[in-house]
């Protein structure tokens, strides 16, 4: 099989350990974990508050080493230990090409009929499977099947499609079996799978409940597939291998930031694993000193400021179970001119804005704390597991003051010792919100009862999931709904898509420290990160903000889009208040909370008006 190149974001987000994809010759399934090689060609991520999260959240044992890259492709490599990831057939079951209808078959002109055969009856030409025909000798082509099992579970299967077909009559039956389509409308009962015997089971039958039986608690993109005692009560559902709900990826993602602008700490935090694997050296910072990617950075420092800095850093530290974006807030609103350092190597460069530069007018003088212009940060994404048919929890979806990751997907090997993380470079703009102008509208009488409204939907999506409610809050809401209304003015103004933008919400619950804030930026893979047009709007952000809560009095869909509300039985978008594609809803790369827990009538008068509005 060819060598076939993916980017590093997209294996770890949208081809994953465990997901299905299509090759120009084969359809295949991911490896896990133990399938990815790197061929001693690779750099730990450094990432000291995320590791311990992992550690803590997932259960992880003495055995897991951290954080690494995807492998790299190596052009230049052709030995069997060159990097890559391995991939396996899947599904088994394949249709063959033009092959001619069985003797004393007259099917009609309208159906289509194409043989069903096993992996083990292929050979292989080249980098292509084919079939022989045994009546003619004749090297046909053959496509896998459309359709696999699934459970909510994350396990893959191929159908048994022999049982099925022969439920009920003789299993033993070894007759040629046909996928047979009539029609052209691709309709479920139009297409079935028949046996020359005379057994059939159609698509309709397959789609109802409990009819696939239960799981098999098959993994094929693990080693062993399958371990002895394993099981699983979830019933099999059909699903198609190009469908959408195949691969949730279940990721976690922080900025990097440091609480001073002390270098050596930073340095230290750059290269922590090393420093680590080290410490138990008499001699270590000597050992440092020596090593090729630890050399130069250490040179400016003597003995004594890495032996303080380490022993500063080993008093105090980000406790494992708080949110990431605890510390990210605090740094940033931290009101500090200068946050980090600029430096190529740097993990962080932020400013905060002088507000007596700033021309503020109402509401936005008392709604801005701060502006900080951050010319360079690092965003480190993690992926740990993945789940099937339904979408896992999103990271936003946990208080500011805790962070729970969602540990029931299905797993990345069979004893997780590292786990793939991507680094990525950037800029971005922060905005300080004052918490007394979010108290006092939150104290609102329309406010209070539009969060009962909220309430009531959050309950009502976590009812359909199956799963217990998460409340975020009427200003997260509200925060989330400004930043997306942000994020399309930004676009606008500073030369990035609006695809190309992400943001990040701090928004305190009930009975937690006040901090609210909204974090627009943008990153890309490489040291270098990106242009600094985005950042350098911070100055303008009032004015910007202005213009885009301005534009959201209006929709194109109103007085529909205005009239939605939140919570209503009449359609599937509890989660959505006033919101469309026209006014406040982004592409999904850009939103951290997949499009939702959006209503433009919290900030502004909407065509049918409203009284919990923040702004006008």
């Amino acid at each position: 099989m060819p060598d076939t190149t993916q980017s590093f974001s997209q294996l770890l987000l949208t081809y994953g350990p465990g997901a299905m994809l299509d090759l120009p010759d084969h359809a295949v399934v991911v490896s896990g974990l133990q399938g990815w090689h790197h061929g001693g060609q690779w750099q730990p991520i450094e990432e000291q508050r995320l590791v311990p999260l992992l550690r803590q959240q997932l259960a992880f044992g003495p055995e897991f080493e951290g954080l690494r890259p995807p492998p790299e492709h190596d052009d230049d490599r052709h030995d069997d230990r060159r990097p890559g990831v391995d991939v396996m057939v899947f599904p088994t079951w394949f249709t063959v090409e033009d092959v001619p209808a069985a003797t004393g078959q007259a099917p009609a002109t309208s159906e289509t009929r194409r043989r069903m055969v096993e992996f083990e009856h292929l050979q292989t030409r080249g980098d292509r499977l084919s079939y022989v025909d045994s009546a003619n000798g004749k090297r046909l082509g053959v496509n896998p099947i459309r359709f696999v099992g699934a459970c909510a579970k994350g396990h893959l299967e191929d159908i048994d499609w022999r049982g099925l077909v022969h439920r009920g009559g003789d299993r033993s039956c070894r007759k040629p079996m046909f996928w047979v389509e009539r029609g052209v409308s691709s309709d479920p009962s139009d297409i079935s799978v028949q046996c020359n015997c005379g057994s059939r089971v159609t698509m309709a039958d397959l789609y109802k409940p409990k009819f696939l039986g239960t799981c098999s608690a098959l993994s094929p993109w693990l080693m062993p597939r399958y371990v002895a005692g394993e099981s699983c009560i979830e019933d099999l559902r059909l699903l198609s291998r190009s469908a959408t709900n195949t691969y949730f990826a279940q990721t976690v993602t922080v900025i990097s930031l440091t609480r001073t602008d002390d270098r050596v700490r930073q340095t230290i935090d750059e290269h922590r694993q090393t420093v680590e694997s080290l410490r138990s050296l008499p001699n270590f910072i000597q050992v440092l000193r020596s090593l090729p990617q630890t050399k130069e950075p250490f040179a400016p420092f003597s003995d004594q400021e890495i032996a303080s800095a380490l022993a500063t850093m080993a008093e105090g530290g980000d406790s494992p179970s708080t949110n990431p974006r605890i510390a990210e807030f605090d740094a940033l609103a931290s009101g500090a001119p200068t946050i980090g350092y600029d430096d190529a190597g740097a993990f962080l460069f932020a400013e905060t804005l002088d507000r007596t530069s700033l021309t503020l007018s109402a509401p936005w003088d008392g709604f801005i704390g701060n502006i900080v212009k951050v010319s360079r940060l690092r965003e480190v994404t993690c992926l740990y597991g993945f789940t099937r048919l339904e979408p896992p929890p999103t990271p936003a979806e946990s208080e500011l003051d805790e962070i729970r990751l969602k540990v029931d997907g299905a797993p990345l090997d069979r004893q997780v010792k590292w786990l793939p993380a991507i680094e990525q470079f950037g800029e971005g703009i922060f905005l300080h919100v004052n918490p007394d102008f979010i108290r006092n509208w939150r104290d609102r009488a329309d406010v209070v009862d539009h969060a009962s409204e909220l309430h009531r939907s959050e309950a009502q999506e976590a009812a359909h999931f199956n799963r217990p409610p998460r409340h975020l809050g009427v200003a997260y809401w509200a925060l989330h709904s400004l930043s997306h209304a942000l994020m399309a003015e930004l676009a606008l103004e500073c030369g990035y898509p609006i695809s190309s933008l992400k943001e990040r919400i701090y928004a305190s619950g009930a009975g937690q420290p006040e901090r609210f804030g909204i974090l627009i930026y943008t990153s890309t893979a490489g040291a270098q990160g990106t242009l600094g047009g985005l950042s350098g709007m911070a100055e303008r952000l009032p004015e910007i903000l202005a213009k885009a809560v301005q534009g959201l009095e209006l929709c194109s869909n109103d007085p529909i889009c205005a009239d939605h509300h939140a919570g209503t039985d009449l359609d599937e978008r509890p989660l959505h208040g006033a919101a469309c594609h026209a006014c406040i809803l982004v592409p999904e790369t850009s939103c951290e909370a997949r499009n939702t827990r959006l209503d433009r009538g919290l900030l502004v008068s909407t065509l049918v008006g409203s009284k919990s509005a923040m702004f006008f």
